[in-house]
């Protein structure tokens, strides 16, 4: 196991994520997979380190918020290379994670990760997050996650309508303005959002140091039939401004 292999472990057991062998096995491939990529630039970095201890262990924080323990469906809108959907499949194996993305390169990296990675809880959906939630996937998750998607209103209103009453909402982030956690707010009253908590993400001091937060949402009833409004409007026009 490398050096960022046991640090992953070791912050991963500070969490209460208690990792095994065979998990581990599962995450150094997942690293290897996306540092050997050659197809579409899905991660931004070819580093296995750096994979390792700003993506794969970034999205092991989500583990930090306890509704992923008895959860037992979520979505990962705009999942990008499958971050936090994949990290967070490989260690439940009985949760049900949808990888949401509309990129086609980063579609085809994301069902060869799945196949290669035998992971067979995982699902892959390409489409944009205002179209799903038109079709058959409105309302139907217990929690939406999302990571360096979009400014905080834009993924509330994304996520929103995919996730069912009583269900929750991460939004993974790394520096938030109280401008920006304002307009969250403001912007989820029309959402049927709640904010619950913003959790920051304590490292252990031998691992680089850099700011992570957990903005946590609760949804407390249906959505208005509005929601979502049309592809780009959520961008153009975002709620709470």
């Amino acid at each position: 196991m490398t050096s960022a292999m046991e640090l992953l472990w070791l912050q991963s057991r500070n969490w209460g994520v208690e990792l095994s062998n065979s998990e581990l096995s599962l995450f150094e491939a997942y690293a290897d997979l996306l540092a050997e990529y050659e197809l579409a630039n899905v991660i931004g970095t070819k580093n296995r380190d750096k994979i390792v201890l700003e993506h794969l262990l970034d999205a092991l924080g989500c583990y930090l918020i306890e509704d992923l323990g008895h959860r037992s469906s979520i979505i990962d809108v705009g999942t990008g290379a499958g971050l936090p959907g994949i990290p967070l499949g490989i260690v439940r194996h009985e949760l049900k994670v949808t990888l949401l993305e509309a990129v086609e390169k980063k579609v085809h990296f994301l069902r060869q990760a799945c196949e290669v990675l035998g992971l067979q809880n995982l699902e892959v959906l390409q489409a944009r997050a205002e179209e799903a939630a038109r079709d058959s996937y409105r309302e139907v998750f217990e929690l939406a996650t999302a990571r360096a998607l979009a400014p905080l209103p834009i993924v509330l209103e994304y996520c929103a309508p995919l996730v069912s009453t009583g269900g929750t909402i991460i939004v993974m982030k790394g520096h938030l303005t109280e401008e920006e956690l304002s307009e969250g707010v403001a912007g989820s009253q029309q959402l049927q959002l709640e904010l619950r908590e913003v959790r920051q993400v304590k490292l252990l001091p031998q691992l680089p140091q850099k700011e992570r937060r957990l903005v946590v949402f609760d949804k407390l009833g249906p959505i208005p039939d509005r929601f979502p409004r049309r592809v780009g409007l959520a961008k153009k026009r975002p709620l709470g401004r």
